[in-house]
This record gives C-alpha cells, structure tokens and sequence, in this order.
C-alpha cells in the first residue's frame, strides 16, 4: 500500500477553531455559562464579557460596538438582513441579489419568491465578475435590498462592493453584502 497526500484548500467552509480561540472560550464553556441578559449577578458579570467582545468585533471593522449584532451563523446573519429590510419597508417586494450568492441567501430568497416577493438574481461574466451597469438597472423603485457577497466562497472571486454600495446609495435602496469569506483576509472598513 503506498501512502497519499491528501491536500484540503476548503478551509473557509469547514474551519478547524484556532487553539488561541478554545482558549478564550473555555472559561465561558465551564465556569461562566450563565445568561447575559439576566438580571442576576452572575449574568452581569457575563454581560461585560459580551460587550467587550462587541468592541473587539467593532474595532476590527471600524464599526460603532452599538452597530454589532451577534447571530449563531452566516444563515442567520443573511436571513435576518433580508427579513428586516422586507419588514422595514413592507411596501418595497423585490430583492436584488446575484445567481452566485451562498446557497443561504439563495434559498431564502426562493421562499421570498413563493411568498409573493420579485426576485432577481443577477447572472455573473464568464469571468465570475458582476456587470455594475445591470445591476444599476436592475434596481427598481420597489426594491428593497441589493445583497452581494463580497468574496465568493466557491470561486473567490471579489466583487466591488464599494461601487454595488455606492450605486445602491445613488438610488436609496438599501445594500447588504456577506463578508464571511473576507473577514480576516483583507481589511474590513465599514465606514
């Protein structure tokens, strides 16, 4: 039997959790496990812990702490983006988004769609880039977001998302973008 290498460049979708990061959380796994939002000693003490991690969080996107909002993944993240500016904007019934999003976003937006909502996914070059000129025109006075991922997690491909967000600001509609398979890679400035 001869021995194979075997090589995994899939690291963004299945990530082993850093040692320094088991570290940190350990403490929280075993001696503070109570709930922050209580209204006991305990939880208080834990509260303090969750907003330092939220400057931390901040301070790494150049964000106001107030502006972080903790989810339990990317899908709620996505979803619950989408859902806010539909419940924002309850006038507004259209999505704008790419054929090439995470399958998260995808699949949300087909259960918009079945709920009455316009969606368009917009196609992607050949190149895996995304035509700015159509996604301006696909813009329409009813729609209430533009979601584009960043970083593509299957291609890498980089979309521009500061032009996409400045087109979206051009038309006031409201613009969402997936930094997952960014964040860490390159420097995040959401202002």
């Amino acid at each position: 039997m001869t021995e194979q290498t075997v090589y995994y460049f899939d690291n963004n979708a299945t990530t082993r959790v850093a040692p320094e990061v088991i570290d940190a959380m350990l403490p929280f796994l075993r001696e503070y496990w109570g709930n922050p939002s209580s209204a006991y000693h305990f939880g208080h003490r834990l509260a303090k812990d969750v907003e330092e991690a939220r400057a931390k969080v901040a301070a790494f996107i150049n964000a106001d702490p107030r502006e972080i909002v903790f989810t339990s993944c990317g899908t709620e993240s996505n979803n619950s983006a989408l859902h806010s500016a539909l419940v924002t904007h309850p006038e507004k019934r259209h999505v704008l988004t790419t054929s090439v999003e995470h399958s998260a976003n995808i699949k949300f937006c087909d259960y918009l769609q079945k709920q009455g909502y316009a969606l368009t996914l917009l196609p992607v070059e050949s190149d895996g880039s995304l035509d700015l000129h159509l996604l301006e025109q696909s813009i329409r006075p009813d729609t209430a977001i533009v979601s584009v991922m960043w970083a593509n997690n299957e291609t890498g491909v980089m979309f521009p998302v500061e032009e996409v967000a400045a087109i979206c600001r051009s038309k006031g509609t409201l613009f969402y973008t997936d930094v997952v398979q960014t964040a860490g890679k390159i420097k995040i400035d959401v202002k």
